[in-house]
């Protein structure tokens, strides 16, 4: 049994650039060839495994084969740094004795676990392997050329994977920048098992919403912002594929919102992350969000039901329909741009070995900074929430913004509550959502307002009443929340 942390980059390589990558003048021999390989994974039919935060696979290796249990790293955008635990084995069998030792092996205790493991996908690949010498360090680099396949479905893999054996982090992120010039190196966010998960839940045309983070309360702020980057990231790259190949409505929406949240995170941590790199990196960010805005605004008018009695020409919904299809090919244009890949991979490298990480308020503890940024979120919310009935529209927008903030600095630090608030701050956390969810509906009829005026005739009034009734429950949301007070405290 060999225990071991993994260092490991990944990215994206499409299938069409392969050729080019090959001939990279950092690999140096071109014509080094592939070995075939297959790896089957294994969980439950529930997927206890993957839930509980490990995988479980046979990897043939020659004659024999290769049993890993890998542990899920609280990262999640395409770096990671986890415990793996290896074995050799002779056969094509799980040795259970071996996974005794292994985190694993205590979970196979449970509930007939061991009888219910079984196969649930399948990998195989055309694997090449260098081992790069950089600087200090020495870096394998493997690409891999095949398919997942998961209960008779399967979807293509084309991906790099850089492992770092000796040596700084840094330099697998310098390597990782010099492989890109003059390719589409996307940061990979799925390993190969969750692949096989996802064909065999069929999830893989779904939009994808945000997943909780996992902050530790003994992370340092530096280590708990990169998490909450690779989070926000992670969240982009799962709906960027069906933005560029369907135009899909709801994953434009929730790569909007990751975007949303990554730039509300460079906010929220803005007093330990300013360096010369940041100025950039944020300016870099509001160019891509400012790209979804006219798409987003789009989807949401041809959403938009007529009012009783309103009767829309045909005309005006295929001129909507036209700004939409024109809003969204920009949208791909930026998607297709070198330009994102390059931003997405400087972000997660800037978050992990950037130069602010090494300022002595990166080092301190997450938990007495956490309290104090959502305090002050809380304060700029209760001071501009007073009177939110008589708010003019846009002092209601940029309350709609302040509580932007604050959900997603309590979301971003919610596994670091007090557990005796945990009543507290599930109550308080659906308010939030209630509250901005109701802002976000004003906000939508001032937009349709805006962009599509005759959707809105009619009614004898009834919209007046509609958007007074909508401020009167947002008013009962924000004083229900403002009795609650912060349960982070």
């Amino acid at each position: 049994m060999i225990e071991s942390q993994e260092v490991e980059l990944k990215l994206e390589l499409p299938p069409g650039e392969i050729e080019a990558f090959r001939h990279a003048p950092v690999l140096g021999d071109p014509a080094r060839r592939p070995v075939d390989q297959l790896t089957t994974y294994f969980d439950t039919d529930k997927g206890e495994l993957r839930k509980a935060g490990y995988s479980l696979r046979l990897r043939r290796k020659g004659r024999s084969c290769l049993q890993t249990v890998k542990q899920r790293g609280t990262d999640s955008g395409g770096f990671s740094s986890r415990a793996e635990w290896e074995t050799k084995v002779e056969t094509p069998q799980l040795d259970f004795e071996a996974l005794k030792a292994t985190p694993v092996g205590k979970l196979l205790t449970k509930r007939d676990m061991r009888k219910r493991l079984a196969q649930v996908s399948e990998t195989q690949v055309r694997r090449t392997t260098w081992l790069i010498p950089l600087g200090a360090s020495e870096i394998e680099l493997i690409l891999d050329e095949g398919r997942v396949v998961s209960d008779g479905r399967e979807t293509p893999i084309s991906e790099i994977e850089l492992e770092l054996k000796r040596g700084a982090r840094s330099d697998l992120f310098t390597l990782a920048q010099m492989l890109g010039e003059g390719l589409t190196l996307r940061m990979g966010v799925m390993s190969k098992s969750e692949r096989g998960f996802r064909l065999l839940e069929d999830r893989n045309a779904r939009a994808h919403k945000a997943e909780k983070v996992r902050l530790d309360p003994g992370m340092t702020i530096g280590e708990a912002f990169a998490v909450i980057v690779q989070s926000c990231l992670r969240h982009f790259r799962l709906n960027e594929p069906l933005i560029a190949s369907d135009m899909n409505a709801a994953a434009l929406h929730q790569a909007r919102v990751a975007m949303r949240r990554l730039r509300s995170a460079l906010t929220l941590f803005r007093p330990v992350l300013i360096d010369a790199d940041f100025p950039r990196l944020r300016s870099e960010l509001r160019w891509f969000t400012d790209q979804l805005g006219d798409a987003r605004n789009l989807d949401v008018i041809l959403a938009t039901k007529p009012r009783e009695g309103v009767q829309t020409s045909p005309a005006l919904r295929r001129q909507l329909r036209q700004r939409r299809k024109e809003a969204y090919a920009r949208v791909q244009r930026a998607l297709a741009e070198p330009r994102l890949p390059a931003l997405i991979l400087d972000l997660v490298a800037w978050s992990e070995v950037g130069d602010w990480r090494h300022k002595e308020a990166a080092k301190q503890p997450i938990h007495a900074f956490a309290q104090a940024r959502l305090d002050r979120a809380w304060k700029r919310v209760r001071k501009q929430g007073k009177g939110l009935g008589a708010l003019a529209v846009e002092d209601r927008h940029r309350l709609r913004i302040e509580m932007k903030k604050l959900r997603y600095a309590a979301e971003f630090f919610a596994s670091l509550s007090p557990k005796n608030r945990r009543r507290q701050q599930k109550l308080f956390g659906g308010h939030l959502r209630d509250l901005q969810e109701l802002l976000g509906e004003l906000n939508d009829i001032e937009t349709r307002r805006q962009l599509a005026p005759e959707l809105l005739e009619g009614g004898d009034g009834a919209l007046e009443g509609e958007v007074a009734g909508l401020i009167a429950r947002a008013g009962q949301a924000y004083e229900a929340m403002r009795a609650l007070g912060p349960y982070w405290r």
